[in-house]
């Protein structure tokens, strides 16, 4: 009787580069407040309904009831759990009067609503005037952080407070809010602080929560002219109830600051340089331990700098994201750029295949007509990097008045290397005079939210600000992904130049980090081709009366559109033949992104003492 250790190793040495056969594994080939409106006809099978979340809080008085600046955070270990984060009472010279927050257990189809507690005194009794800057993250073991800038004292003078509310029940209840940073006198003021949690469990910093805001000083909150503003850091490794010391990691007139961790566990932070060596600037910083030591800031590209007339629009938050599989950084801003008409406002694109080293050459990615506005772009990136969603305000259906505004999206299934068409979100267009006025222009906020699709059947979620109400309120749309990934895409997002020239690092059958893995049975299975894997084939004992036969199972990328698995067996490690389970089932995977595949074998009428597991390509 053959034992499951004799199993597991013959998965193993499946693998092995003197396997018979194993270069083939590689390389064969509304005008009122209606809570949901119906996508348009053309795109009804990809786009769901556009969904107003509710109405606001009885909290908030009668004259201050405009929403602003949502952001949204979605878990990688339960795919039903969506948070947004949003200011809630919309002041025009700064801040709002709370910020607020909506839970959805169900990837984004129903949501509960609810206000930050004890966060300021005219909600329910907090210690602070006002909120701002409101940025949501979850970590690996799904507890919920909401971030803000609360400020005491009146307009322009505030002090400000860096603070973090934590759930860890699934957001049905909140604690108090917790200081990462408070400004001690007016000299000091930290502004647009954005939270990333290293939600990679098995990294050093699993779970590290880091806050990277602009430190203005001295200060002079009615315009950006005096004082120096570099971005700074503080982090958290017990659930935010410590914080680090806040330091400055930039030169002196940054903004805009976006921390990402990467699926080692290192930080990168994408914000803007106003005085960059080629004048306006996106630049990136990377931290091999998780935030605490930063190598010198690399140049992402230099910027045109387009702002709105009429919208809040400044231009100078850059979006970024990183996939969870390669560590790819994608960016996203707004520019002004040539265009087939000309020089005209622009989405931008670029990506960096290695950690912020170099970057492609941006290229713009809307394609609204003539030089009508496009701005505040924010990107998400799909766990294997294939699936980028972008979505945008748009001025294309303006009536000529210039405060018509409307939501697109614009998606990429090669990871940025060629982009769809323009895909109207709003059905409903949104008038920017109903939205409050600030020194910068109409505000429906400076930033938005959207995260990504986890597989074909996840839908990717984005929260805009919506005044088809009559006053600016949040609302959601889900989008499906409607195309599965590819080898070719997947070969491009992990090898460049001449490796990527060189089928012996970069084609199916090359085994660059000679882990046993050809590249195309690397991608099957969701793994990485310049990081050595342990076996991905796990073999199980037989049951209780099933002593003859033999189980193996493996998990792949739930999004595969290219790929057919294959078994062989053998008896002498000589002669091998396809076989075929007696059984066969597929399962949830370990994340939201990957399904388990068991395969049962017969060993009392099969001979084979070997098997093994291969991969080939088919017409997706």
């Amino acid at each position: 009787m053959r034992t499951p250790l004799a199993a597991m190793i013959l998965t193993m040495l499946a693998s092995a580069p003197g396997w018979p056969g194993h270069a083939a594994v590689g390389a064969t080939s509304p005008s009122d407040k209606n809570p949901q409106s119906a996508p348009p006809p053309t795109t009804a099978a990809k786009l769901g309904p556009n969904t107003w979340l509710g109405d606001d809080p009885s909290a908030l008085p009668p004259t201050l009831r405009g929403q602003a600046e949502p952001h949204l955070a979605r878990s990688f270990t339960d795919p039903g759990l969506v948070v947004g984060i949003w200011q809630e009472g919309r002041f025009e010279n700064g801040g709002a009067l709370g910020c607020g927050y909506g839970i959805s257990k169900d990837g984004g189809q129903t949501w509960r609503r609810g206000l930050i507690p004890h966060l300021t005194a005219r909600i329910d009794g907090g210690p602070f005037d006002r909120a701002s800057d409101p940025v949501a993250a979850i970590d690996s073991h799904d507890a919920i952080y909401l971030s803000t800038v609360a400020l005491k004292g009146e307009a322009p003078n505030f002090f400000g407070t860096l603070t973090v509310s934590k759930s860890t029940d699934g957001g049905a209840t909140f604690g108090d809010p917790l200081t990462a940073f408070s400004s001690t006198n007016l000299d000091y003021f930290p502004d647009k602080p954005w939270l990333a949690a290293n939600s990679f469990p098995g990294t050093r910093t699993a779970d590290r929560l880091v806050i990277t805001f602009t430190l203005f000083s001295p200060t002079n909150m009615s315009g950006l002219e005096i004082g120096v503003y570099p971005i700074a850091i503080t982090h958290s490794d017990d659930g935010g109830a410590h914080w680090s010391p806040a330091r400055v990691i930039s030169s002196h007139y940054c903004q805009g600051s976006q921390p990402m961790f990467l699926p080692d566990g290192s930080l990168a932070i994408v914000y803007w340089n106003f005085v960059g060596p080629t004048g306006n600037q996106i630049e990136v910083l990377l931290s091999a331990d998780g935030g605490e030591t930063f190598g010198s800031p690399r140049i992402v590209t230099g910027v045109n700098l387009y702002s709105d007339p009429i919208a809040r629009a400044i231009g100078f938050l850059p979006s970024a994201a990183c996939d969870r599989q390669a560590g790819v950084i994608y960016v996203t801003y707004q520019a002004w750029s040539p265009s087939p008409q000309g020089t005209a406002p622009r989405v931008m694109f670029t990506r960096s295949l290695d950690r912020g080293f170099t970057w492609s050459t941006p290229v713009g990615v809307n394609d609204t007509p003539g030089a009508r506005a496009a701005f505040n772009p924010i990107i998400a990136a799909s766990p294997d990097g294939q699936h980028l969603t972008i979505v945008f305000y748009d001025k294309r259906l303006d009536t000529g008045t210039g405060n018509i505004a409307d939501f697109y999206l614009v998606e990429s299934f090669d990871g940025g290397e060629t982009w769809g068409p323009n895909l109207r979100l709003s059905t409903a267009s949104s008038d920017l005079t109903l939205a409050p006025q600030t020194q910068m222009g109409r505000m429906l906020g400076d930033y938005h939210g959207v995260v990504p699709a986890l597989s074909l059947d996840l839908p990717a979620v984005a929260i805009w600000i919506d005044t088809r109400t009559g006053s600016p309120d949040p609302f959601i749309i889900r989008m499906r992904r409607d195309r599965g990934t590819t080898f070719e895409a997947w070969r491009r997002l992990r090898f460049a130049g001449t490796d990527l020239a060189t089928p012996a690092v970069s084609g199916e059958a090359a085994d660059p980090d000679h882990d046993g893995l050809p590249n195309l049975l690397e991608y099957a299975l969701a793994l990485e081709p310049t990081r050595w894997d342990p076996d991905p084939v796990r073999g199980a004992a037989p049951s209780a009366g099933n002593e003859g036969s033999v189980s193996f199972s493996f998990e792949h990328s739930a999004v595969l559109s290219d790929i057919a698995f294959r078994w062989r067996a053998s008896a002498n490690l000589r002669d091998w033949s396809v076989v075929s389970p007696a059984t066969a089932g597929t399962s949830a995977g370990a994340t939201a992104s990957s399904r388990r595949l068991t395969a049962t074998f017969s060993t009392g009428v099969n001979p084979a003492q070997f098997f093994g597991l291969g991969a080939i390509r088919v017409q997706p």
